[in-house]
């Protein structure tokens, strides 16, 4: 005990240096942890030899040595050794690993230090999602008790308060947050209803104090109707701890089951989903060192479930079945329905010339042949994810067949160009004239082909039946989502996030185009994804291909259960994102399907049928004629998400940005998959922010 206290001043200031957002370390040259590992199963060179699964054992084993009396504990050399690491500077690739030894680092502090600890670092003075930016789910399957040693350390912090100690530091977190007593039911002394506390006593009758903590004999799960009946009572909430607490609970009972299927499986990963919703999604500004406070045992909870070592038995997961692919009479009705009703027809197929009175180094870019045509739209805060698709694209494939569309304000358009010149030098060369009307430029950017087209804002919200000041109000339902459980909204409401609504119009030579969102990186050859044939198994004509997300289906888009949304919509059919897709053109005129999407709008701007932006009138009208793409060719959600396995991130055709957290931004993620393909900085014409702040990840750093 006398080499543990000797040593926590120590492993105190150097985990105090270990900060997601202020790192003094890193100039030093140690570099930071990458959460996309999060195996730990090797100390990579400079690591300081650490043996990552040792640790982990070893704090499992600790916290299986918490239950008893300090004479009967056999960790003590082990114990002694973890400290040691924590003291020794903080370096390596296991970014959840040293968050373990933070939080375990809480036992062996005087109280007073503890107070600051938690204040002044990440392992206190943040929010969860900022001290450890992984999914609830994500940090189970990993088999570190973060859980485990998160509830034990709240034991101690909440016998220090329980003191009446001093703060060693004003109530300010280290981020600004009010760190001061919160008032609700949630903590001690807070008003609680008779379902609160009925719940409560239910809980702390299975919990059975430090009883969660023993691995040979666990205590057995709370029974599920305890946990379903709470729920039904507080439907009223809109979300709350206690909440969290039974839907964590219910999570428990299911994964304990005899034989869990893959479907138990992903009911329990969807409940531990709404347990982190309602623990870290609904009241802002909570910190760690808030929940440690709380009356709800949500972490012994999670803990017990991470001792039980059930992820160990996981199912054998294979993808989740798709309905199957709509046939061609189906969709023939569904159309013909559709048009009738509006007292419309088809129209009929246009011929596309094959003549062009451009000159031929870029008029085949403007009519059907063998090109594969490309189309991007940005605006100004967009140019250096402009310029990055741009540079990807044309070095991972057959860039002679390239004809990129890109689309632009007038009023943008010589900033874009002349950045485009600035950072692409030598290898960007105009083209010869005329340019008039739409068409603004054309380049030749190595051997692909560069066009630049005028967007009429104007034009854009009379096609999609929006004007410019209500634009943003519709598509976001006027609704805040930027504490979202799931956050892909950018810039909703400016015209070019609607361009790909006009294409048919914009390109009118064209009958197909591949529409790219401007914060991508291509890896595959974008030719190879121009030419997929544009036809289900069933042999169903489709308008858009794209890839497809079984895991989140309509419902999460659309809300199903409004009057106004057609009985035969398949709620239980996977979304797709349109940041990357394949448009059959020709279909899309002859089914005037820029009309319904302004219906869609229109509905939505008196109803609310959706909250997640210019997704869902694509889904509304096409979730039975997708062409589902292979996964690689859209790996995204890496603008919020951390923690992609490597081989996913390898295989990858096309790394995609969605969520706030862009690469080129002060706070962006994932900056190490992005930067290759940066090309020379013109801080002139960039938006790019350069920062010294180590996030995990940060290639900066």
């Amino acid at each position: 005990m006398l080499a543990w206290l000797l040593l926590n001043v120590c492993a105190a200031q150097r985990l105090k240096e270990y900060n997601l957002w202020v790192c003094p370390h890193c100039e030093r040259g140690v570099k930071v942890a990458d959460v996309t590992d999060l195996s730990c199963e090797v100390g990579p060179p400079g690591s300081g030899g650490i043996e990552w699964p040792w640790v982990k054992k070893a704090l499992r084993e600790f916290l299986g040595n918490l239950r008893l009396p300090p004479h009967e504990r056999s960790d003590a050399a082990e114990v002694d050794k973890l400290l040691q690491l924590v003291s020794a500077p903080l370096q390596g690739e296991c970014y959840i690993g040293i968050i373990a030894l933070g939080f375990f680092s809480y036992h062996f502090m005087e109280p007073t230090e503890r107070q600051e600890f938690l204040r002044t670092t990440v392992f206190g003075g943040v929010t969860f999602q900022k001290a450890v930016p992984l999914s609830y789910w994500d940090v189970y399957t990993s088999g570190w008790p973060i859980f485990g040693l998160l509830a034990a350390a709240a034991e101690t912090v909440q016998n220090d308060l329980s003191l009446g100690l001093p703060a060693a530091q004003p109530d300010v977190g280290m981020t600004g947050i009010d760190l001061g007593q919160r008032r609700n039911f949630d903590f001690p002394g807070g008003p609680a209803t008779k379902e609160d506390r009925l719940f409560m006593v239910a809980l702390a009758d299975n919990i059975g104090g430090s009883a969660w903590l023993n691995r040979e004999q666990p205590s057995p799960p709370l029974p599920l109707a305890n946990s379903l009946e709470y729920l039904v009572q507080t439907a009223y909430r809109s979300c709350s701890w206690g909440r969290a607490t039974a839907y964590f609970a219910a999570a428990e009972r299911l994964l304990t089951t005899n034989a869990a299927s893959a479907a138990v499986w992903n009911s329990t990963r969807a409940l531990v989903a709404l347990g982190e919703h309602n623990l870290d999604g609904c009241e802002p500004n909570v910190t760690v060192f808030h929940e440690m406070q709380s009356v709800w045992p949500f972490w012994q909870i999670l803990g017990r479930l991470e001792m039980r070592d059930l992820h160990k038995k996981a199912p054998i997961m294979t993808p989740a079945p798709l309905p199957p692919p709509a046939l061609p009479g189906n969709v023939r009705l569904k159309w013909r329905r559709l048009l009738q009703a509006r007292g419309q027809a088809e129209e009929p197929d246009v011929q596309r010339s094959s003549e062009s009175a451009y000159p031929e180094e870029w008029g085949i870019c403007l009519r059907d042949g063998a090109m594969a045509h490309i189309a991007l739209s940005a605006d100004l805060a967009q140019i250096d994810g402009l310029i990055v698709t741009l540079q990807s694209a044309v070095s991972s494939g057959n860039a002679t067949r390239l004809c990129f569309h890109a689309f632009v304000l007038q009023d943008q358009r010589d900033f874009l160009v002349e950045g485009l010149q600035c950072a692409f030098g030598a290898s960007l060369r105009p083209l010869r004239g005329p340019f008039a009307g739409q068409l603004l430029a054309g380049f030749a950017l190595g051997t692909a082909r560069l066009l630049i087209h005028r967007l009429d804002p104007e034009q854009v919200w009379t096609e999609v039946g929006l004007n410019s000041s209500r634009s943003g109000a519709v598509m976001l339902g006027e609704t805040d989502l930027s504490h979202s459980l799931r956050s892909d909204t950018g810039n909703l409401g400016a015209a070019h996030n609607f361009a790909r609504f006009l294409l048919h119009q914009l390109l009118p030579g064209l009958s197909r185009v591949v529409y790219l969102d401007v914060d991508v990186v291509v890896k595959g050859d974008l030719t190879e994804l121009f030419d997929t044939p544009m036809r289900t198994e069933k042999g169903a004509h489709g308008t858009v291909a794209a890839v497809q997300r079984s895991n989140q289906p309509l419902k999460v888009y659309v809300d199903v259960l409004q009057p106004a949304v057609p009985r035969w919509l398949p709620s239980e059919a996977p979304s797709f994102n349109a940041g990357v897709m394949v448009i059959d053109l020709e279909r899309w005129r002859r089914r005037q399907a820029s009309r319904f999407v302004a219906e869609w709008i229109a509905t939505n701007a008196r109803r609310r049928l959706w909250l997640h932006g210019s997704q869902p009138p694509l889904l509304l009208l096409f979730h039975d004629e997708v062409v589902p793409l292979h996964w690689s060719w859209n790996v995204d959600g890496l603008g919020h998400r951390l923690n992609y396995p490597k081989h996913v991130l390898n295989e990858a055709r096309v790394l995609h940005w969605t969520g706030p957290l862009k690469p080129w931004r002060h706070h962006g993620v994932n900056r190490k998959l992005w930067e290759p393909y940066a090309r020379e900085y013109c801080p002139k014409y960039s938006f790019r922010e350069h920062t010294t702040t180590c996030r995990p990840d940060s290639w900066f750093c």
